[in-house]
């Protein structure tokens, strides 16, 4: 055999053992693993459907994305988790915008945020984000802080849980109520005093008497935390916050090493979450008001006067900020225009009377 040949053949040699020696390496896909922060604790009827949601992915991705969902403050407190993002404490953060309206200013009241009186419904504001400009703008206003990959949206509050009915405008006066947002400055103006706890302190609060009446989330929510224990009575319609949003803010660094399919992954899942949020929200409300009658716990309609109060007083304070607020204005036109459009099948087309009313 030529020397030519032995060349050859240990140069082909050596390449078969060196990729041997190596594909353990270069063979075994990468594994991103993540940390995911919600505003929901354990206890609340959608954490289970929540974490399915990211053993989902971690499925569809056949194991490359790895994401650990942690329920509220189990990473960091709630008010700090956007700031955490960032720093790389937590990767995804999963909750509504008012923890950021001292950083990002009025905006974060129409971009994601509960307590928002007379605002859009679950669906104007889902559809808004995947279908008009909400995405874009919302990704603007928190450049400093990360990408919004996503948002959900649940159902309107409950307007209360209370001791005393609430029912009119003279029945807010004087009134302990808890609450926080653009809403507690309106409740401010009937003349009530308004009271800011976290959502773990109510019960004591209410059941000490320290607060006479308060807010926290819909109905299904509020069932588990157990609120129809301690007082007489619930209010209706939640014209105070009639949807519930929660953005999904990656951190830029984490986002960017991602693949580009499994950027698609994660989006369209989410996205999928969102859909899951609008059937099922709904429903088990519905499931949760039925509870609150067989309790005996009173129903109380807040009067069309009242609402209507609260709407006008809300809108002039969103043309008030607007006429100073280049950002706010932006986006509350953006949105007026989108709803209006988005509204007229709903107001106009789709009829009004069924036989399963």
């Amino acid at each position: 055999m030529t020397k030519r040949f032995w060349v050859i053949w240990g140069s082909l040699v050596f390449i078969l053992t060196l990729l041997a020696l190596t594909s353990g390496a270069y063979g075994q896909p990468k594994i991103h693993k993540w940390d995911c922060q919600s505003f929901m604790a354990t206890g609340e009827p959608e954490w289970p459907a929540f974490q399915n949601l990211f053993k989902r992915i971690k499925l569809l991705s056949e194991g490359k994305l790895d994401i650990t969902v942690h329920p509220s403050g189990a990473l960091a407190s709630g008010w700090r988790i956007p700031h955490c993002v960032p720093q790389g404490i937590c990767d995804i953060w999963h909750s509504g915008l008012y923890p950021l309206v001292g950083s990002m200013g009025p905006s974060a009241y129409l971009l994601a945020s509960s307590g928002f009186p007379a605002g859009p419904t679950p669906l104007e504001i889902t559809a808004w984000y995947y279908v008009g400009d909400g995405m874009k703008l919302c990704n603007e206003a928190m450049k400093d802080f990360g990408y919004v990959i996503g948002m959900s949206c649940d159902t309107a509050e409950l307007f209360c849980h209370s001791n005393v009915k609430m029912e009119t405008a003279k029945d807010l006066k004087g009134l302990k109520f808890r609450t926080y947002g653009l809403w507690a400055q309106i409740m401010k103006s009937y003349g009530a005093s308004v009271i800011t706890l976290p959502g773990g302190e109510i019960y004591t609060a209410a059941e000490r008497g320290v607060i006479d009446a308060f807010e926290f989330r819909p109905p299904a929510a509020n069932w588990t935390k157990g609120f129809h224990e301690i007082t007489k009575y619930i209010g209706v319609p939640g014209i105070h916050s009639p949807n519930n949003p929660h953005i999904f803010l990656a951190n830029k660094k984490k986002w960017d090493s991602l693949p580009g399919n499994l950027q698609t992954l994660l989006k369209d899942e989410i996205f999928g979450w969102a859909l899951h949020r609008l059937l099922f929200a709904p429903y088990d409300d519905g499931v949760a008001m039925e509870k609150y009658k067989k309790y005996g716990t009173q129903i109380i309609t807040v009067s069309d006067e009242l609402q209507r109060d609260i709407a006008r007083r809300s809108k002039e304070w969103c043309a008030k900020t607007a006429a100073k607020d280049a950002k706010f204005k932006e986006i509350y036109e953006n949105q007026i225009a989108f709803f209006k459009t988005f509204r007229v099948p709903l107001q106009v087309v789709q009829p009004r009377y069924s036989i399963y009313d």
